[in-house]
């Protein structure tokens, strides 16, 4: 797994949010990459299931694509290496 870190901008409210990303394998799952998005708003991270103020988790057991890795940086104005 290879896993970096990024920031983007919520296009919902504008409130700067930390984005992870990466490539993954998980025995007997599509490999493929993943994005996460987590909020930086304590009242966001407390009311947020697991109170983790994770908004996205894409990819995260079945990967996605290069494609979709790309669009999603783009919806949440981020930087990606790939």
């Amino acid at each position: 797994m290879s896993r970096n870190k990024s920031t983007g901008i919520n296009p919902k409210n504008g409130n700067l949010v930390d984005i992870f990303y990466g490539w993954d394998e998980v025995p007997g799952f599509k490999p493929g990459y993943f994005f996460q998005v987590y909020s930086r708003d304590p009242e966001e991270i407390k009311n947020s299931p697991g109170k983790e103020g994770v908004i996205v988790n894409e990819g995260f057991i079945n990967g996605i694509t290069k494609e979709e890795l790309i669009s999603l940086s783009k919806v949440w104005n981020c930087r990606v290496i790939v």
